[in-house]
């Protein structure tokens, strides 16, 4: 973390160039703190969002995930019982692994799909709305419709479709298009998936 982009976002100012957020900034009486020392905040969170780096490794065709792993680990050891929303770029399988290591069931995957530049214009008009969780678990499936409604509170168009599935198949729908970019492969990526009502 770049302790002047901290002190940039707590005086009103964008870190990135970005039109929307430096428009936001200007414009709207923000309730948002940056802080470095993440203990303090995830200590009274109700929700935690995983937005770390996963740089990816063209030639070993691996993405580090360990900046997500280090967070899940700080989270943890001061906040075990909250709910983590992994929004970084993830290999397949890589939420039930890390629930399994971890002994934890309170982690699930959301998938962004933000174009450089835009990702403000990205969250506000969103294409889709993604939230892999296990559905069979009770918890899990509340705060997948939670977190889903939070983003649709925060959008501005509010006719977007709301997918849910499993984590693994929402790593997938997020990864492949990438993949594909990367290998220049020709991967169809048409899923059929269940769309859940939001009632």
């Amino acid at each position: 973390m770049v302790e002047d982009k901290v002190r940039q976002i707590n005086h009103g100012i964008s870190p990135i160039q970005d039109e929307y957020i430096e428009k936001f900034h200007l414009e709207k009486e923000l309730n948002l703190t940056a802080v470095l020392a993440g203990k303090s905040a995830y200590q009274g969170a109700d929700i935690v969002i995983i937005a770390a780096p996963t740089n990816y490794d063209s030639k070993l065709n691996f993405f580090d995930t360990s900046a997500v792993e280090n967070v899940i680990r700080l989270v943890l050891s001061v906040n075990p019982d909250v709910v983590m929303v992994i929004k970084s770029t993830i290999t397949v399988g890589f939420t039930k692994g890390i629930r399994e290591k971890y002994h934890t069931s309170n982690i699930i995957f959301s998938p962004e799909f933000l174009r450089e530049s835009k990702a403000l214009y990205d969250n506000l008009y969103p294409s889709r709305i993604i939230v892999g969780a296990d559905l069979e678990d009770e918890k899990q499936a509340a705060v997948a419709k939670e977190f889903e409604e939070l983003l649709q509170e925060g959008a501005e168009k509010k006719e977007t479709d709301i997918l849910y599935m499993g984590t693994t198949e929402a790593e997938a729908v997020k990864l492949f298009p990438i993949r594909t970019w990367h290998c220049g492969c020709p991967i169809s990526t048409n899923w059929t998936l269940t769309q859940r009502s939001k009632d």
